[in-house]
């Protein structure tokens, strides 16, 4: 097992304190690893997509035109929910 120390905001530290007071965790590094465990691993997915966009023959420039769409998007959602997304 590594330890490690990291930085966080103090409502997180809380959310922590009450999981073990309440008996959902054994203790803050339990439920950090617990979460952890439980978050999809993003860098592998990306990886995977970036498999799978080339197989399929999208290019670079797809890839911007689709990453355009989605900033259009969470602009409009942002706007719509009164600059908070």
């Amino acid at each position: 097992m590594k330890k490690i120390t990291i930085s966080i905001p103090d409502e997180i530290a809380e959310k922590a304190a009450r999981a073990v007071e309440s008996g959902s965790a054994t203790s803050v590094s339990a439920w950090f690893a617990d979460l952890a465990r439980r978050e999809p691993d993003w860098a592998a997915a990306v990886e995977i997509l970036a498999e799978l966009a080339d197989e399929a023959g999208v290019t670079h420039a797809d890839r911007e035109w689709a990453a355009g769409v989605f900033d259009e998007i969470d602009a409009e959602h942002t706007d719509a929910l009164g600059g908070a997304a």
